[in-house]
């Protein structure tokens, strides 16, 4: 057995702590690439969401190094994540590869037990005692770490406004993320957040910056990975933008745990706001991106990036109320649509002409009350 995953962001930092507190022989894909969307693009239909292709690129790369077993996360509609699991599983069987499937379900029903069972009888044939009995402590080691990866990244997201030397911020946090995934044991987890501020930390700043704040809201697998957004939230803080962001891995996972009633009340404060523009739950984050808006507003935010893959439905119907929501609620959205075609100088020119219009609207005392 050789597990893998998808490579989402920072999730194979704390994938990786399960797997080797379970003593669980893994495999992280390599890094998303060109290579990664190219492979996706291939073997995909032109007209599937941007996050499809570049999972089943992350999923033929490992497999082709030497993975055997695809762990994969489910939804639900109307959002096509759901099907990912069933439509990767055909691509990748007509393209030969071999390889074991399981399923996390998004909500724990006797459906989704009843699939598990299914999908792991093989699986189970090969784990040890040792597996089983490490395996809670290997989930609250990963939970641990995936919480101080957040924290690092929300850390550096209030630094990276300030910082003098540009880019220095990002690369004090790649270093304390290193730290941190070869930490191993709670206390040594504890240590490299420590030692991760203390380097954020020493980031050069300009006290007396005044940054502007924007959210970014959207569909989650754009919102969470750097590798497919083209860097929007390095991109912005760059310029001098304070980011604010609610989909972290921490937050869904409490969410279909029906945990965590800070982020749940904040998650059913947006769905009320999308209430005055959206009469149901459209699906994925449609009402939350809508709502978070909203709130943003209130908020006395300058701006939101909305960011949504081509072709995404509840994200499509989402950058359609968001065209109101900016007259009537006097903030400024900018949608970008994300695929395979986009290049970073484009992503990085309409940053720049968002920032200095929102330069202008402070100056001119426009920006929402």
């Amino acid at each position: 057995m050789r597990v893998t995953f998808p490579r989402l962001g920072t999730m194979h930092i704390f994938c990786k702590a399960i797997a080797e507190t379970a003593g669980i022989p893994y495999l992280v894909p390599p890094m998303t690439s060109r290579k990664t969307l190219a492979l996706g693009v291939k073997n995909s239909n032109e007209c599937i969401c941007l996050p499809f292709k570049v999972i089943l690129g992350n999923f033929i790369e490992a497999l082709q190094r030497g993975a055997d077993t695809i762990v994969m996360v489910g939804s639900g509609p109307p959002c096509r994540l759901g099907l990912y699991d069933l439509v990767h599983q055909v691509i990748l069987t007509d393209l030969g590869l071999n390889y074991r499937w399981l399923t996390i379900p998004s909500r724990l029903t006797w459906a989704a037990f009843i699939k598990n069972h299914e999908e792991t009888k093989l699986l189970r044939k090969e784990l040890t005692p040792r597996n089983y009995l490490t395996f809670p402590y290997a989930l609250y080691i990963g939970w641990r770490k995936m919480l101080a990866t957040e924290h690092l990244e929300k850390l550096a997201m209030q630094v990276r406004a300030h910082e003098v030397i540009r880019g220095r911020t990002q690369r004090n946090l790649q270093h304390a993320l290193r730290i941190l995934d070869d930490a191993r044991g709670g206390k040594a987890i504890k240590e490299a957040v420590r030692e991760g501020g203390r380097i954020i930390n020493e980031t050069e700043q300009e006290p007396g910056r005044r940054p502007l704040r924007v959210a970014i809201v959207g569909e989650l697998y754009t919102v969470m990975d750097p590798e497919i957004n083209g860097g929007v939230e390095q991109r912005l803080g760059e310029l001098g933008v304070t980011v604010t962001r609610s989909s972290w891995f921490s937050t869904h996972i409490n969410r279909s745990l029906g945990l965590g009633r800070e982020h749940k009340r904040e998650r059913e404060s947006f769905y009320q706001a999308s209430e005055e523009y959206l009469g149901y739950d459209v699906g994925g984050e449609c009402n939350t991106s809508v709502g978070e808006a909203i709130i943003r507003a209130r908020q006395g935010y300058d701006g939101v990036v909305h960011l949504m893959p081509f072709a995404c439905m509840p994200e499509t119907t989402a950058a359609a109320v968001l065209k109101q929501v900016s007259k009537d609620h006097h903030i400024p959205v900018l949608t970008l649509t994300l695929d395979e075609q986009d290049v970073e100088s484009r992503i990085q020119t309409l940053l720049e002409a968002f920032v200095d219009m929102l330069l202008w609207r402070r100056d001119k005392g426009l920006a929402a009350a």
